[in-house]
């Protein structure tokens, strides 16, 4: 079986840290929205994706640590890696979908109420 560079695994160790703190931040947002109150439910939803990223982040993790070990059966443990890291990403796009849902929702509550601010001024 080839062999995966250390170069490579290394970059895909590096990669899964990087997307460990994006779930982080990704399940932060989610606790603000839900703090927010008014969209509970998504930003329940944005958290658990957040977790979701984290857990797939951290397997990633293991399998491009694995591969750097690894005589002669590195290519197996990078493939790992990289599927982990393909259902990190969905999920972190998933997230991103609600997140520009809560925001298109506080953008037309708020158009709304300039709008009503206005009209009631006589502008």
């Amino acid at each position: 079986m080839h062999e995966v560079s250390e170069e490579h695994a290394k970059l895909a160790e590096e990669h899964a840290i990087v997307s460990e703190e994006h779930g982080k931040s990704t399940e932060e947002c989610g606790k603000a929205i839900q703090r927010m109150g008014e969209q509970r439910k998504r930003g329940n939803l944005i958290e658990e994706y957040g977790l979701a990223v984290q857990k797939h982040a951290q397997a990633s993790l293991e399998h491009a640590k694995n591969a750097q070990k690894q005589d002669g059966n590195s290519t197996e443990e990078f493939v790992k890696a990289s599927q982990e890291h393909a259902q990190e990403s969905q999920q972190q796009l998933k997230a991103l979908k609600e997140c520009g849902k809560v925001l298109k929702e506080r953008i037309n509550k708020n158009r709304k109420i300039l709008d009503e601010r206005a009209s009631n001024s006589g502008l």
